[in-house]
């Protein structure tokens, strides 16, 4: 199993609480596609999504400063 990446982690956190407008577009793009991923999974415990790949709560995940790597199966562009 990956390590995750704590820094990445807390910068997606922290951004998700007042991101910037480009930082909103991306990660409504990035949503949109997750959106239609067989990966996405629905937690239960904490009512939202997450990613099967990686186990990340989508709506965190959705605003990684990775950049398209972030993505554990390659699909988002940016």
């Amino acid at each position: 199993m990956k390590i995750p990446d704590l820094k990445e982690i807390a910068v997606a956190w922290v951004r998700s609480f007042n991101p910037t407008p480009e930082q909103q577009a991306t990660a409504e793009q990035r949503l949109a596609i997750c959106d239609d991923c067989p990966a996405k999974e629905y937690a239960e415990i904490v009512k939202t999504y997450k990613c099967g790949a990686c186990g990340c709560y989508l709506n965190k995940k959705i605003y990684s400063p990775k950049g398209p790597d972030a993505c554990p199966l390659g699909k988002w562009p940016v």
